[in-house]
């Protein structure tokens, strides 16, 4: 039986891009370019983690199916909040290099816990 000890509370933000018929989304730019940008003008910002996510499967892409999903963590929602109000018009600036897609952002908490 596993045993989590020392639970923590984080913020998350989370940006999903829907698919739609005249879409365009280039990963390779969103995984490198894009991600080294976000994480340098967040990282000040109490940023504790970075990812994102390519979707795989399960099938073809088709309007409403998410393409790519990107999560930054904070050490709280205030954090987070605070880091979206300051750098999110620099970070929507860049979205024309890899995308035509407005994210759907929004934040919730995690409890994560340590192995």
């Amino acid at each position: 039986m596993s045993t989590f000890l020392n639970p923590v509370r984080l913020a998350k933000v989370t940006g999903t891009y829907h698919w739609r018929e005249d879409a365009r989304f280039d990963h390779e730019y969103y995984e490198s370019a894009h991600a080294r940008l976000t994480t340098h003008l967040l990282a000040p910002l109490d940023l504790v983690r970075f990812e994102c996510d390519r979707t795989v499967g399960p099938g073809p892409w088709q309007p409403g199916i998410v393409v790519a999903t990107s999560n930054a963590y904070f050490q709280s929602v205030a954090a987070a909040h605070e880091a979206l109000s300051r750098v999110g018009a620099e970070l929507a600036a860049d979205l024309p290099n890899y995308t035509n897609i407005r994210p759907v952002l929004h934040v919730s908490e995690v409890l994560a816990h340590a192995r």
